[in-house]
């Protein structure tokens, strides 16, 4: 059993898990790689094959002589939080990883994000979802702040939205099939809009997000029933690979302020709807188009009346939301990214299995880059260094929507759970986990000095 770690300092922008899984029924009959770890500075060490040895021509290496040939025989990867080898289950590792963001989550109005990044069949979904008996880092997170919200105020729920970010950076909501759209406000807070629907008389309103859930059931038949929908299966390197990346937010709220939410979008709706019929008027606009129906309620006399009465009812909602907000819990976000891809291993894929791929690596690497942006800009300012160029320090939050949408998150407490295979044959995939992981912490995967050493042991 692995000894408890002590949690890392504050200065990291986002604590990293190595989780090695156990072989699946798939590498039945596949060789081990062969590794050490070092709890003490949570350090992996990768054992890469012998030089000069001649590989099976159908193995993992029989292409990859810079892995044949490559001196020390060990390769160390560092600056992990910790390291979680094969005989943690989901319930230890949730324990060790996401248990320590749920109070400041519950007590602190604190957002948090939980994401996992590894190969395709690395074990990610099984991680943050679940697979047969063993459950879900999700469902545990979701049991442990229900109990803790309703003990404080039984009318406390979590408002449960599952989005999925597709190929082209599309945005679809999987509790109802609907595209959406991320935007960012004036404040510069970034909010995925549920989708538009129109009504009878022509009117575009904003369809809210999610699903509220008061148990740990719901929260879990919603989720359920969300994943069926998303886009899985369709690679030719595993028959449930992920297409696609999948963010599930569980945010507290009460029914008073979802009230007042809808409220909210029915006004502003209206608003921008009268600001569109005043310029459409103002400017003859609608001389050679219909107007809509619901045009005809508003004449042109009145309509600066209505849109100072809708400014007015807006920014009181607003101001009513912000006091709502206060001691009310904040939202976790756990993010299952779709497995990166590496285009030597895509020979037999489909032009549509290339595209996905490319599309996945793209938005994997605007994650990567943000974070590390992320850590230069928080220890420029804890040194104290710089402060106006730590200040105005640029975050390529923008570079994907998947990065939009865990930027808030991202800048408060954040974990990576890195997920390798110990089968050999995942030996150049688990390499590039390792070198990605280490570029987020800030670190480069080093030869180990005692690698001949260790070896000999």
């Amino acid at each position: 059993m692995q000894k408890q770690k002590q949690q890392p300092p504050a200065t990291a922008a986002v604590q990293v898990y190595l989780r090695i899984r156990p072989l699946i029924s798939e590498e039945d009959g596949h060789d081990l790689i062969t590794y050490k770890v070092d709890d003490d500075n949570a350090t992996f060490h990768l054992k890469l094959p012998d030089r000069g040895s001649q590989p099976a021509p159908n193995s993992a290496f029989a292409n990859a002589p810079r892995f044949r040939h490559r001196q020390p025989k060990f390769k160390a990867c560092g600056g992990f939080t910790e390291i979680l080898q094969e005989d943690c289950n989901n319930d230890l590792a949730y324990r060790r990883t996401v248990q320590p963001l749920v109070n400041p989550i519950v007590s602190r109005n604190e957002s948090a994000c939980v994401f996992t990044y590894g190969h395709t069949g690395s074990g990610k979904s099984h991680t943050l979802l679940g697979y047969g008996d063993e459950l879900g880092m999700y469902k545990f997170a979701a049991a442990d702040i229900l109990e803790k919200i309703q003990a404080q105020d039984p009318t406390k729920c979590l408002l449960v939205k599952v989005t999925e970010l597709y190929k082209n950076d599309q945005v679809i909501d999987l509790l109802t099939r609907q595209p959406c759209s991320i935007r960012q406000d004036a404040n510069g807070r970034v909010r995925i809009r549920g989708p538009m629907v129109a009504d009878d008389k022509g009117r575009i309103e904003q369809q809210p997000l999610g699903k509220v859930c008061r148990t740990a059931q719901q929260v879990t038949d919603c989720v359920e029933a969300a994943c069926e929908s998303r886009r899985v299966g369709t690679s030719t390197h595993h028959d449930q690979s992920s297409r696609s990346h999948l963010v599930l937010s569980l945010e507290v709220v009460t029914p008073a302020l979802m009230e007042k939410r809808h409220l909210l979008l029915k006004q502003d709706a209206q608003l921008t709807r009268l600001k569109w019929l005043q310029t459409e008027r103002t400017f003859n606009k609608h001389k050679e188009r219909q107007m809509p129906q619901w045009a005809k309620e508003f004449s042109s006399t009145t309509i600066s009346r209505d849109i100072r009465q809708y400014e007015t009812l807006v920014k009181s909602s607003k101001r009513e939301l912000q006091r709502m907000f206060t001691n009310l819990g904040g939202t976790l976000v756990f993010c299952d990214l779709a497995g990166n891809e590496y285009a030597r291993d895509s020979a037999d894929s489909t032009k549509e299995e290339r595209e996905e791929a490319a599309e996945i690596n793209k938005s994997l690497l605007a994650v990567k880059e943000m974070i590390r942006s992320l850590g230069r800009k928080q220890q420029q300012g804890q040194r104290g260094e710089n402060a106006g160029e730590s200040r105005h320090h640029h975050i390529p939050y923008r570079d994907s929507k998947l990065t939009m949408c865990l930027k808030r998150h991202l800048e408060t407490r954040a974990v990576m759970l890195a997920h390798v295979s110990p089968s050999v044959e995942s030996l150049k995939k688990t390499m590039n986990t390792l070198t990605y992981s280490s570029m987020v912490v800030g670190n480069g995967v080093t030869a180990s000095r005692r690698g001949k050493e260790n070896d000999k042991q």
